[in-house]
C-alpha cells in the first residue's frame, strides 16, 4: 500500500484530512485544514501524528518529484534521438548533392568545350552542317563542382551554371545517338519536301 493512500485503522474523515492537507502544496498547515474542514486544529495534530501525515506527504512528492525527472529525462532522450535522425537527414542530402557534383563535374569534363561541326550530304547532294556547340559551362564550372563533391561547400555559388547546364546538358550524348538524330532529321526534311503545296 502506498503512502499517500488510506492507511489501514485511518477513518474516512481523517482520511479527507489528510487528503486536504495533501493537495494544499506548499502552503499546507494543520491548522488550515481543521479551517477548511471545520474541524480543530488540535484534532487535526492528532491525527497527523497517528497516521503520519508529514512522512507520507514526504513520499508522495519524492514519488512525484521522480516521476518528473522521469518525464523530463524521457523528454530530452526524445528530443536528442529526433535531432539525431534530423541531422542524417541533412547529412543525406548533403551527400547526394556531392554525388551529383561529382557526376556533372566529370561529364563537364569529358564533353568538349568547343564547337562541333559533322557534316553529311542530303537527298539532293547538298552539304548540310549540324553545329553542336558546348554547353554554357566553363572548366572553372567542373573545379567548382569537384570542390562542391568533395565537401568544399563554403564560397561556392555554381547556380547559375548548373541551371544553365539543366537546360542544355548535351553532355550525355552518345555518338550513336547523335547518328541517330542526323538520321531523323534527314528523314524529317525529306518528308516536308515531298508534300504537295
Amino acid at each position: 500500500m502506498r503512502a499517500w493512500e488510506r492507511q489501514p485503522g485511518e477513518t474516512s474523515r481523517a482520511y479527507e484530512a489528510f487528503s486536504t492537507y495533501r493537495d494544499l502544496g506548499a502552503a499546507r498547515s494543520l491548522a488550515k485544514v481543521g479551517e477548511l474542514l471545520g474541524k480543530s486544529t488540535g484534532l487535526m495534530e492528532r491525527w497527523s501524528a497517528v497516521h503520519s501525515w508529514v512522512d507520507r506527504v514526504a513520499a508522495l512528492e519524492a514519488r512525484d518529484e521522480m516521476l518528473r525527472r522521469d518525464a523530463i529525462e524521457e523528454h530530452l532522450q526524445a528530443r536528442v534521438q529526433d535531432h539525431a535522425a534530423r541531422e542524417a537527414r541533412i547529412q543525406e542530402k548533403l551527400l547526394e548533392i556531392q554525388e551529383h557534383a561529382a557526376e556533372q563535374a566529370l561529364s563537364i569534363v569529358r564533353w568538349p568545350l568547343s564547337e562541333q561541326r559533322i557534316l553529311r550530304k542530303d537527298e539532293d547532294g547538298r552539304d548540310v552542317t549540324y553545329v553542336f556547340s558546348p554547353a554554357r559551362w566553363t572548366k572553372a564550372t567542373a573545379v567548382q563542382l569537384a570542390q562542391l563533391a568533395a565537401g568544399a561547400v563554403a564560397g561556392l555559388s555554381p547556380g547559375r551554371e548548373v541551371e544553365a547546364e539543366a537546360e542544355y546538358d548535351l553532355s550525355e550524348i552518345s555518338l550513336e545517338e547523335i547518328q541517330t538524330y542526323l538520321d531523323l532529321d534527314q528523314k524529317i526534311r525529306s518528308r516536308v519536301k515531298k508534300r504537295p503545296e
